[in-house]
Order: C-alpha cells, then structure tokens, then sequence
C-alpha cells in the first residue's frame, strides 16, 4: 500500500498507536537500567509511590490537565514523559507514511523505537543494558531474511552458498554487525591519537571514543540496514555530535558526552536519505 492509498483512519489509528507504545517506551526507560519488571508493580509516582490511575495515564493529555504534576503529592512529572510520547508517534507516522502497510514499516518502527529507548537511557545513565541491542541484531538479522523473501532481493556479497535469498540476506546482515564493531577500533584509535597529540592521557574514563553501547549499537544498525548503513552512521554522528561536543568541553571540561543519540539521529538519516547521500559524495548507492 502506497501513501498515496492511506486513509485518514489509517492515519489517526497509527498516531494513537504510536502515544500509546510511547507511554510504554517511558516505562521501559525507567525500569530497565534499575532492573525492574515492566509489568509489575503498576505505574506509580517516583515520590510519594502512589498508583496511578488509567484516567491519570492517558498519553498527553493526562499531563496537559495534571498540569505537569503528580495528582496526589503535587510533585513536578518531567516533561520528557509527554515528549517521548510524541516522539513516538511522530516516529510511527514518518515511518508509516514512507513505507505505508508493510513489513519494511515494522522494521523501521521497530529500529527507531529501539533508538529512542536507548538514547533516552543512555542520556540517563551514560550507559546501556546490553542486552536490548544483542535483541535488536537478532530481530534484524531475521528481518533482513524475511525481507529478501518477500520482496524477492538481496543485493550481497557472492556467496559459497546456494543463492537463496533468506540465507544470502542473513549472511550480509552477519558481515554488516561486523562492520560495525570495527568501528570501534577506528574510533578508540582516532581518539587515542587525539589525545596524545594534546598531552591529555591523564584524562581518567576518557579513553574510548565509544562506550560498549555504542558499538552493540552499530553492529544493531548493521544487522538492520547493512555495512554501509553502519559506516556512514560512523561518519555522520560527529557532525551532529559537534555542537554539544564543544559545549561539553568549554563549559564541563569533558569530553564524554551521551553519544547514542546522535548515532541514532545519523542512523535516521542513513536509513532513509542515504542511498542518495552515497550517490551525491560518491556516485555509488
């Protein structure tokens, strides 16, 4: 289905579907780093430990008449709460509208949802669980396969195998999360170098250029779109790093920053706009 066939029911039933997952994206953030079930207990207020009620718990709106508090002990919600909210259904509406009802679609929404989990936590915590990017190679290496068999195309590496298209797209997606942890060795490297040329390798805890969340998350990045994807991403992240980067550095004498964000902003772009940035620098997609 193409967007030009979308109906505007189709339309607003992605947009709810999208606030709806994003109240459950703000439990993942919360729960996950501190180990906690994203079942049980219900949702409840961090301050007084009151359960919130369903008619308090409404995307948006539930915020927009508590007037960013808490019901019961008037404590401040954040604002990251509504913002995540739609964030996401922002996301699922892109998404939907570029690739309309198929299973390119779930892929991407499943990517990007991915993305904005582990960027709102690693903001948090300057790190990640690891397990939520060893997931999402998995799920990206059969949802490479299955696309190869249901649009019939797998534009590989020649193979010693039989030329099928499961097997041959599974095996790209392997050699692409390869790709993307020796992104971390040119990194630790780049930065390395760095350092030493400027005498700071007295700096304690800034010895890597890249947490270990940052590569899972390339290597997650190629299982989902390929080597190329995970290679321009490396590329493109330090161009939207570069503003709060020197900000960091001038106002916090540091130069660790919460990176995942901006590997994700770049990977939105790759995913969607980089066969033609490849062409334009290039001339190859």
């Amino acid at each position: 289905m193409t967007p030009a066939l979308l109906t505007p029911f189709d339309w607003i039933f992605v947009t709810l579907l999208g606030l709806c997952m994003g109240s459950f994206f703000n439990v993942c953030i919360y729960r996950w780093p501190r180990n906690k079930s994203i079942v049980k207990p219900a949702s409840a207020c961090p301050r007084c430990e009151t359960p919130i009620k369903w008619f308090d718990n409404v995307p948006v709106l539930s915020y927009l008449f508590l007037g960013g508090k808490c019901r019961s002990c008037t404590e401040k919600i954040s604002f990251r709460y509504p913002l995540v909210e739609l964030v996401t259904a922002g996301m699922f509406a892109f998404c939907y509208f570029h690739d309309g009802w198929t299973l390119l679609c779930a892929k991407h929404i499943f990517f990007f949802s991915v993305c904005l989990v582990v960027s709102v936590i690693d903001i948090d915590f300057r790190a990640i669980p690891g397990w939520i990017c060893i997931a999402g190679m998995l799920v990206g290496i059969v949802s490479q396969g299955l696309e190869a068999i249901f649009i019939e195309k797998a534009d590989v590496f020649v193979l010693p195998v039989k030329e099928w298209p499961f097997v041959k797209a599974v095996y790209q997606s392997i050699m692409a999360m390869g790709v993307g942890y020796f992104m971390k060795l040119m990194g630790d490297f780049g930065l390395w170098a760095y350092l030493s040329l400027v005498k700071r390798e007295d700096i304690e805890g800034e010895t890597e250029a890249l947490g270990l969340g940052d590569v899972d998350f390339l290597g997650m990045l190629g299982a989902f779109a390929g080597w190329k994807a995970a290679t321009l991403t490396f590329f493109l992240a330090p161009f939207a790093a570069l503003g709060f980067g020197i900000y960091a550095m001038v106002k916090k004498q540091t130069h660790l920053i919460a990176y995942l964000p901006y590997l994700c902003a770049a990977s939105f772009v790759t995913v969607f706009w980089g066969d033609k940035i490849l062409l334009l620098l290039f001339g190859v997609k």
